[in-house]
């Protein structure tokens, strides 16, 4: 039953990932792919170190190298990137801010459940919840993308990765 519940965490996370896709393609119309990924990378920087400062606060310092394994300096990383990040986003809605920040679960959980569940169950829990993400924002037109309704062939498609999830895990 437990790898029922990553399972699912995994899917939910493809689906994050599919949003920061359709965030990414629509801030690469806005200023490029180059500059999209560069806002997507300080946000996930800024979220990252901000994670590490905040559980350094509360006593676990990061098994990192000195300076890094410091509050201080993982604060400083978190409050740079956090403001090269607010420049970079001058001119874009506000909300383009999540691109970056979705990356920091899915880098956490991968780092963790990966090796919990195997590598081949967390990929395909992981791609059938970007896949299913991304039929519904096709379906929606989300964030200027193409509008590609969900017909019964790409719910096809869905289930059959769904079926392919149920048997990388395997019947134990």
């Amino acid at each position: 039953m437990g790898d029922l519940v990553w399972i699912a965490v995994v899917v939910m996370l493809g689906v994050t990932q599919a949003l920061q896709v359709g965030l990414l393609g629509a801030m690469n119309r806005a200023r490029g792919p180059a500059e999209a990924a560069y806002v997507s990378i300080l946000g996930t920087l800024a979220g990252l170190s901000a994670a590490l400062t905040i559980r350094s606060l509360f006593g676990s310092r990061p098994a990192l190298p000195p300076p890094f394994d410091h509050a201080a300096t993982t604060g400083v990383v978190a409050v740079a990137s956090g403001t090269l990040l607010f420049l970079a986003l001058q001119g874009l809605p506000g909300a383009y801010v999540i691109t970056g920040l979705f990356a920091v679960p899915y880098l956490l959980a991968a780092s963790y459940l990966a090796p919990k569940i195997g590598v081949g169950l967390f990929l395909a829990a992981l791609i059938t919840g970007q896949l299913g993400g991304g039929v519904i924002l096709d379906h929606l037109g989300a964030f200027g993308g193409a509008v590609r309704p969900i017909d019964p062939i790409r719910v096809l498609g869905v289930a059959a990765l769904l079926v392919g999830v149920v048997l990388v895990r395997g019947f134990r």
